[in-house]
């Protein structure tokens, strides 16, 4: 029976971990969740001295999961209240009316780990696909910058600072290091035309519209940013060169990194 309560606690706490991740992001929330997690911490601990223990009566861990399921629906009513909110529906909406100031106001007040930004220099948006995936063909990748060009950057839905399934940014480096993929959109960070953001622990610059439209080129490694690429026939010299043809031949300029 205690083994059953045991497992049932650990489900709880990976749960309410991922839960209160979610919550921290806003900065609203911050403070209450830092408090929930306190205390979450402190079941855990009791839980896991009572397991290493054997010590624990069913009567007390029962006692311990429902106090788990208690900080858990707290931590929910906080996220549904916030998402819920006037001050978030306010951001949707500046957001979806492409409202600079309003809009970056309310980023900067509702997001925390970001804040504002005055990049300078290059910055980089990476064209990558998963293995396999047929974005990275020189076409397809060439057509998908060439699209940018036309009708403007548009936002990447993945998870990161300053982002929920919402509210989503462009996200920008600021320089090459790390990143695995062969093609890179390059834009001059003076060309933005919009305030900016910096994530707190990555070297991202954040840029919340629903489409930038700005002048733009592309970048292409000079040596392959990641060894499958040299498993294509021809290997990445052949890549590389397809990708420069067919990017040319759009009118995108192409530089080399």
């Amino acid at each position: 029976m205690a083994d059953d309560v045991f497992s049932r606690i650990e489900a709880h706490v990976v749960a309410l971990g991922e839960l209160l991740e979610q919550t921290r992001r806003y900065k609203p929330l911050a403070d209450d969740a830092a408090r929930l997690y306190r205390s979450a911490t402190s079941i855990s601990r009791r839980v896991r001295q009572a397991n290493r223990s054997a010590t624990g009566a069913d009567d007390d861990l029962d006692a311990r999961e429902r106090e788990m399921e208690e900080i858990a629906a707290q931590a929910r009513g906080l996220l549904e209240g916030f998402l819920a909110s006037a001050r978030y529906e306010e951001l949707l909406d500046a957001l979806a009316r492409d409202d600079v100031d309003a809009s970056s106001a309310l980023v900067s007040e509702l997001f925390a780990d970001i804040e504002p930004a005055t990049p300078s220099g290059a910055l980089y948006l990476p064209l990558s696909a998963k293995r396999g995936e047929g974005v990275l063909a020189p076409d397809a990748a060439a057509e998908a910058v060439e699209r940018m060009a036309r009708e403007g950057i548009a936002p990447q839905h993945a998870p990161g600072a300053g982002a929920d399934a919402s509210v989503q940014p462009i996200r920008f480096y600021e320089g090459t290091a790390g990143i695995d993929a062969a093609l890179l959109v390059v834009v001059a960070a003076q060309s933005l035309g919009r305030p900016a953001f910096r994530t707190r622990e990555l070297d991202e610059v954040l840029v919340y519209a629903r489409r930038l439209k700005v002048p733009l080129s592309a970048a292409l490694h000079a040596q392959s940013p990641d060894d499958w690429l040299e498993l294509r026939a021809g290997g990445y010299g052949e890549y590389r060169e397809k990708c420069r043809a067919a990017l040319a031949a759009r009118g995108i300029v192409v530089v080399e990194l």
